[in-house]
């Protein structure tokens, strides 16, 4: 951290040296003030690569004739905003003045004028005046070291926060907030979140022990430029003075940056830096806030969308919970009564009645299925693949239908259980779209070298407006509910592997299992 503590003169003018230097005692006089240091013009060029003379000064001092040096201003141009520039003439003429100001001097002080006594002393009380106004000589800002460690924390939280589990969200904001806190040197870190009108803490890092309460956006800084989702920075005021000149101690206003939290456009909350002590913040730390700022936003706003989306799930799982029992028991009384009546019904009939019986059933599994299940997976092991599908064909009602397996099909690191429910889906669907009849062969395929399976069969194949949206919930070209090939889209998509549709005599099914899949079948 740097601490601006130096007063320093800029000039060849050794009495108007001495006259700063009597300003400086007087205006400190009693406290530990910052220190004096006289510096030539030429001594400036030692601070060309930012080390030298300049840079730890609260105030510059120049003489008209050096800050018109051409040297010497681009030197003062490179000063941070917050360090005044005051320029000594001896004659303050409106054209001095002007020229003076057009170089970026901040103040201007008539010395050595008529009036003036051997001594001084009326220029001394108009510099202590001026320093007054001016000058904060405790002051602190990061160095450019500070900047690039703390560029490095926000690194490492950055790839912290983008892995976080919902349940890991608080402790890792607050980590991060104390991690930035104590490298920064900062006092306190809140991150306030828009709560009807109101700014509310969600997350905060008080070493000090404070609890922050709610804010109204307009008790914030400068609140029109924060609902532009610009950063507002505060420095510390300078010191007040007595009349003697000498500092007056009281208590000031942390020095404060507050940086917004956007989310879709919108101001979601506002990030406050605070620091107690006398502080200086630069662009580039400012900048970096802002990025905390961005991280916090966007663990927040995924974070919020997950618990929302499992707030449905929960919600989808229980209404379909519900309609699945209501629709159970009347169905259940239909196929009780059907089968009572059986002999009393033509075949036909009762073949088309059990029928309708045995859809239901299924739409209901498949929709409570969906609903609970999702895209989740439970533990994985080396299955065969001709046993899953042989045990799936079994629970499909297609006397009719033929399935062919090819023996070499081999085996694959995969849930047993949701593999099965792929083949039952993959296995309805033929049915459904081919007729009872139907024929399905499940082979290895061997373009590429991939490893993987296709299932396929000869019924009359995918239209083709329906390729590209088979897997969608809902898409059927038959009087089916359209849900199964999108289950078996998740169960693919929760094992990571990939499946494709096409045509060929049939429709066919070409399903591609991940290289760790296969590796691990293989152990």
């Amino acid at each position: 951290m740097d601490r601006r503590t130096v007063v320093a003169f800029v000039g060849d003018d050794a009495s108007a040296g001495e006259r700063v230097s009597r300003a400086v005692d007087a205006a400190w006089e009693g406290t530990d003030g910052p220190t004096f240091r006289a510096l030539a013009p030429a001594d400036l060029d030692a601070d060309r690569e930012g080390e030298g003379p300049l840079n730890a000064t609260c105030v510059v001092v120049v003489t008209a004739a050096a800050a018109t040096d051409g040297a010497v201003r681009d030197r003062l141009k490179r000063l941070p905003s917050n360090v005044p520039v005051i320029a000594l003439v001896e004659d303050a003429t409106t054209a001095t003045i002007r020229a003076l100001l057009s170089a970026d001097v901040d103040d201007v002080v008539e010395v050595g004028g008529r009036d003036s006594t051997a001594d001084g002393p009326d220029d001394v009380a108009r510099l202590v005046e001026c320093f007054a106004n001016r000058a904060d000589p405790d002051r602190v800002q990061l160095g450019d070291d500070d900047v690039a460690r703390l560029a490095d924390v926000l690194l490492d939280a950055g790839t912290t926060l983008m892995s976080t589990r919902t349940d890991e969200v608080d402790t890792k904001i607050e980590w991060t907030m104390e991690n930035v806190g104590e490298h920064a040197e900062l006092d306190r870190i809140v991150c306030y979140r828009e709560d009807n009108g109101r700014f509310v803490p969600a997350y905060s890092w008080c070493p000090d022990g404070s609890e922050p309460e709610p804010r109204a956006f307009e008790d914030f800084p400068d609140p029109d430029q924060l609902s532009t989702f610009t950063n507002v920075a505060r420095s510390s005021a300078a010191p007040a003075f007595s009349g003697d000149g000498s500092a007056e101690t009281g208590e000031r206003p942390p020095a404060t940056v507050h940086v917004p939290l956007v989310v879709d456009w919108e101001l979601s909350g506002i990030v406050a830096f605070e620091s107690d002590d006398c502080r200086v913040w630069t662009d580039d730390e400012v900048d970096l806030y802002r990025t905390l700022g961005d991280l916090v936003a966007h663990t927040i706003a995924r974070n919020d969308r997950r618990v929302a989306l499992r707030r449905q799930a929960e919600q989808l799982e229980q209404f379909s919970a519900v309609v699945s029992h209501d629709l159970r028991n009347p169905l259940n009384v239909i196929s009780g009564y059907l089968s009572l009546s059986e002999e009393e019904l033509s075949p036909t009939r009762y073949e088309a009645m059990n029928g309708a019986v045995d859809r239901m059933e299924t739409l209901i599994d498949d929709l409570l299925m969906l609903a609970r299940r999702g895209e989740a997976i439970g533990d994985t092991e080396p299955v065969p693949i001709e046993a899953i599908a042989e045990e799936a064909w079994q629970s499909v009602r297609a006397p009719d239908a033929t399935l062919t397996i090819a023996d070499e099909i081999g085996r694959v690191e995969a849930d047993p259980s949701r593999l099965r429910q792929a083949f039952e889906n993959l296995f309805r669907n033929a049915i459904d779209h081919g007729g009872r009849d139907v024929t399905i062969e499940i082979g290895p395929l061997a373009a590429g070298g991939d490893r993987g399976l296709y299932v396929a069969d000869d019924g009359p194949g995918i239209p083709i407006e329906l390729v590209d949206t088979v897997f969608d919930s809902g898409v059927s070209s038959a009087d089916s509910s359209g849900i199964g090939l999108a289950i078996v889209d998740r169960i693919v998509e929760a094992h990571e592997w990939d499946i494709e549709a096409r045509n060929d005599d049939g429709a066919v099914f070409e399903l591609t299992f991940g290289a760790d899949a296969t590796r691990a079948a293989s152990l």
